[in-house]
């Protein structure tokens, strides 16, 4: 019962802090660069230019915000419930936490902005602008991806230990 509480506190904290993280560095950029021209950080590869997006990853949806706000905010709910009333393994719950805390980034930009504020930008090849939260998803999803290979792994050894068949295998 104590690992439960404790394993939420730190998803709760892993969201807040990334929630937080996103936030000020969003802050940082409409301060600072918001009508500047790029900062270089690394020359050649990486700066930071300032981007308002008004829709979802690279601008797609721009003319249907509220759709695409209703999509996130459904799956910001499902994945804050399933935490809260499941106890996944501890893998699973911090892609998903870091998935929740880049949803709620950008949430909270769509709703007070009606846009996403971007800013770093890898120009040593042509990749859209993106910002913290982006980049917590693209971790979570990541981990995610990770984890369902593990699980998978895990339950074709759980099924051949038992004598039984992997699902999606015909016996042969």
């Amino acid at each position: 019962m104590k690992s439960k509480w404790v394993k939420r506190l730190l998803l709760l904290g892993i969201v807040v802090l990334g929630v937080l993280a996103d936030y000020f560095t969003k802050l940082i950029a409409v301060n600072h660069l918001k009508g500047e021209d790029p900062v270089p950080l690394i020359r050649g590869i990486l700066r930071f230019s300032y981007v308002e997006n008004p829709g979802a990853a690279w601008g797609m949806l721009s003319e249907h915000r509220w759709v695409f706000m209703v999509f996130s905010a459904l799956a910001i709910v499902v994945i804050a419930i399933y935490l809260i009333k499941r106890d996944p393994p501890i893998l699973l719950c911090v892609s998903l936490s870091l998935i929740l805390s880049g949803g709620i980034g950008n949430m909270i930009d769509r709703t007070f902005r009606g846009v996403v504020v971007d800013f770093i930008e890898f120009y040593l090849f042509s990749f859209p602008v993106f910002n913290v939260a982006d980049c917590l998803v693209v971790i979570g999803s990541g981990l995610l991806i990770v984890w369902l290979i593990l699980d998978t792994v895990r339950e074709r050894k759980k099924a051949k230990q038992n004598g039984e068949a992997p699902a999606g295998e015909d016996e042969k």
